[in-house]
Formats: C-alpha cells, sequence, structure tokens
C-alpha cells in the first residue's frame, strides 16, 4: 500500500499553486507504463513492472486502465491489488485515469483516493511541466478539461519541455491527416507542448505534426487479440512494452522496449524510428543479427 510520506511527494495541487519551475536544468529519466487491463493478460504487468523497477526511474506515470472497473462491487479489492504492487516502488507514481479506473462519479472519488492526486493533474518536475487531463467518461476533452490545461500552460510558460497525458487518443483521425483544426494541438502549439501520450488501443502509434509528437503507447497487459486475430504483429504496433523517456535540458528522448521472450523479442527503438508507415528500421530481433569479432 502506499505510505503517507510517499503521497506527499505528489501534494495534490491546482495548476495555480504548482511550485516554480527548478532552477537547474533537466536531467533525469521517467517510465510510461500502457493499459494493464481491457482483459489483462495474466503476468504481462508484473513483468512490466518488475523492469521498470530495475530500471530506477525518477517516477512513472501510467496511461490508465489500471483496473478491469465498471463494477462498483469488485473495484475496491482490483485497486488494492494495485496499490500492494505499486507500493514496492522506491519512486513516486502518477496515474492517467482511463475508462475502466473511472465510470460514474463515485469511481472518480475513488480514483482520487487510490492515484493520491485528482484525475486531472498538473506538476512541474525540475524544468518539465507534466499535465495529466481526464477524458475517461468523453472521446475528446470537455471544456473544463480543456481550461485546465490552458491554466496549467500558461502558469508555467517557461518550463521546457512540456508533456500532455490522456487516455483515449481521440486525436488520431485528425492527426493521421495532418490536420491541426482542434481545440488541444491549437493549444498546444500555442504553448510549446512537445508530447501528448495517450492509451486505450493497446495499440503502439506514433504521428508528429506541427512539430509535436502524438504516442498511443500500447499494451503494458491488457490483451492485443484485437491485432493478432487480423494477423497483424509488432510491424503494425501489436506487442508488449513500455516508455522509458529521458529528458536533458530542452531535450526528450523516448525508447520503447518490447518485453523479453516468451512475450516479445525484447526489442528496442527510439519513439522518432516509428511513423505512420510502421517501423522505419528492420523489425526483427537485432540480437540474431548481431556477428560480434571474437
Amino acid at each position: 500500500m502506499f505510505t503517507l510520506s510517499r503521497r506527499r511527494l505528489f501534494p495534490l495541487l491546482s495548476a495555480a499553486a504548482l511550485p516554480a519551475a527548478g532552477a537547474g536544468p533537466n536531467d533525469f529519466t521517467f517510465a510510461l507504463i500502457g493499459d494493464r487491463t481491457g482483459s489483462a493478460r495474466p503476468q504481462i504487468y508484473s513483468r512490466v513492472f518488475r523492469e521498470v523497477l530495475l530500471a530506477d526511474p525518477a517516477f512513472a506515470v501510467t496511461i490508465g486502465d489500471a483496473i478491469e472497473g465498471v463494477d462498483d462491487a469488485k473495484a475496491p479489492a482490483q485497486w488494492a491489488e494495485m496499490e500492494a504492487l505499486w507500493g514496492t516502488a522506491p519512486f513516486p507514481i502518477r496515474h492517467t485515469p482511463g475508462n475502466h479506473d473511472i465510470w460514474n462519479d463515485a469511481s472518480a472519488a475513488a480514483f482520487a483516493r487510490h492515484a493520491g492526486h485528482p484525475p486531472q493533474y498538473a506538476w512541474v518536475h525540475q524544468n518539465t511541466l507534466f499535465v495529466i487531463l481526464d477524458n475517461s467518461r468523453t472521446e475528446g476533452l470537455a471544456p473544463a478539461q480543456l481550461a485546465f490545461l490552458e491554466q496549467s500552460l500558461q502558469a508555467h510558460a517557461g518550463c521546457h519541455p512540456k508533456m500532455v497525458f490522456l487516455h483515449k487518443p481521440f486525436w488520431i483521425p485528425q492527426v493521421a491527416v495532418g490536420s491541426g483544426e482542434f481545440a488541444l494541438h491549437q493549444m498546444a502549439k500555442k504553448h510549446g507542448v512537445t508530447h501528448v501520450f495517450s492509451g486505450h488501443g493497446h495499440q503502439f502509434v506514433h504521428l508528429e505534426t506541427g512539430g509535436i509528437h502524438y504516442t498511443e503507447i500500447g499494451s503494458s497487459g491488457g490483451n492485443i487479440d484485437r491485432g493478432l486475430s487480423r494477423g497483424e504483429g509488432f510491424r503494425q504496433g501489436w506487442c508488449y512494452h513500455y516508455f522509458l523517456i529521458r529528458v536533458a535540458g530542452g531535450q526528450v528522448r523516448v525508447t520503447v522496449r518490447e518485453l523479453p521472450p516468451p512475450y516479445g523479442l525484447g526489442r528496442a527503438f527510439r519513439l522518432e524510428e516509428w511513423n505512420a508507415g510502421g517501423p522505419q528500421f528492420d523489425p526483427g530481433d537485432p540480437a540474431l543479427a548481431a556477428r560480434p569479432r571474437l
């Protein structure tokens, strides 16, 4: 279970009450973990979490759907199971709400209790701004969520880089055709947001428009049967993985790390090596092609 001291590392803050950006330059790594549920596959999430623990990041962010949820009677036990796992981490964890985590007002209150922060939340680490938005019960972003984002970005205009997290990737149709004609993109571009991260679909997707990286992190435990049943696989973004994200100065370097056998081939690549056409590299196991000199 979370201890009070760990929760205090992440005080409950409104955007207006965020601490000032740190004086020093950015120099840290954090982990981003994808959906666990939507018919969770046994052992996948616990393996991802173990790898994250070994990476020893400054903190981790989950992209939503931590519990199967959508059942008021079963949710308390499911949250308790997750808290027992998350409580083993020596670093703080922030949580993006997904549609399996929040489905009514009571579950929204439960999410805040178990996550240790509200469903919409912003914080500054060193000189980087992070904003979590809640579209667990909407496809896009409600006006209140856009207002929270605007307030957070305005209050910390001097932070760089800036990143936004929301569960449902409603942006895919527009960004896929290079359109920036939606409020989130216009606000992100105006205020210098570099990355928007989502989950929900269990499929890895990376697109870029207007200098902003839009990424759907795929599954960290939720089933990927939708893709596999069509004969698709890694080339189409169907694999179990997580992200390690390095922030150095104003630079953000996202490494996608696939689980090793038997859950995957252990492939790792930079975000920029994948675009709308899929992987821009040989997706075979690079270790099998290596010919080290003896």
